[in-house]
């Protein structure tokens, strides 16, 4: 069981537009995918100017839809894009965040669900000298696979941040109750769901690996 201090969730979705990204050039900001909008978007508005010591980005599928495009010109016989390839991999966003908002935070990215980010959150910030002092991003982003994929499971694309730290703590999260979905992005989901929750029914604790304190 361990306890962590969540801040306000930021949820951004496909459907809704992206404030935040207005202080990333014009220019720059057309070259971003849909996902990497979403999750800087979500990013930016967790921080909102509040400096963090560590980012943990994470996403099941990441951005699938540029590695398709890849594999589709290699069968076509021609060059894959160098900068399309570069934007593909799975920390790709991470380092676009890093260069478009300056920002040198060190972090990490895992093909992992919203609850093990948290997870890797809170193992961070134990190996820290004074762990209740620091301050972990945690950025969760994914979009539908193309229906190419036999795991295609059609939802919409959004990202959901919150600022993480050991003091106060307003979550408890028991591991061995944890839900391994196959499809990662229902975690995510449903832990926006119990946040929203202005009381904690005794039923949908005894059923999730999540509880209020």
């Amino acid at each position: 069981m361990i306890q962590l201090n969540v801040s306000p969730l930021y949820m951004s979705r496909a459907d809704e537009t992206a404030p935040t990204l207005e202080q990333i050039p014009a220019m720059q900001r057309r070259r971003l995918s849909g996902i990497a909008k979403l999750a800087l978007n979500s990013a930016i508005q967790s921080l909102n100017s509040e400096p963090v010591d560590y980012i943990v980005w994470a996403s099941q599928y990441g951005d699938e839809h540029k590695t398709l495009k890849i594999l589709a010109d290699v069968l076509q016989d021609q060059t894959p894009s160098p900068t399309q390839f570069s934007t593909s991999v799975h920390n790709a966003i991470a380092g676009l965040y890093s260069i478009l908002c300056q920002d040198a935070t060190p972090s990490t990215s895992l093909a992992a669900s919203w609850s093990e980010a948290l997870i890797e959150a809170y193992a961070w910030l134990k190996t820290m000298p004074q762990p209740h002092d620091a301050r972990v991003l945690v950025v969760y982003y994914d979009e539908a696979l193309p229906e190419i994929y036999q795991e295609f499971q059609p939802f919409s694309g959004f990202a959901m941040s919150a600022v993480i730290s050991l003091a106060t703590p307003n979550l408890q999260l028991d591991l061995t109750a944890l839900t391994h979905h196959r499809h990662k992005y229902l975690d995510a989901q449903k832990f926006y769901d119990f946040w929203q929750q202005s009381e904690q029914s005794l039923e949908y604790s005894q059923t999730q690996a999540w509880q209020k304190c």
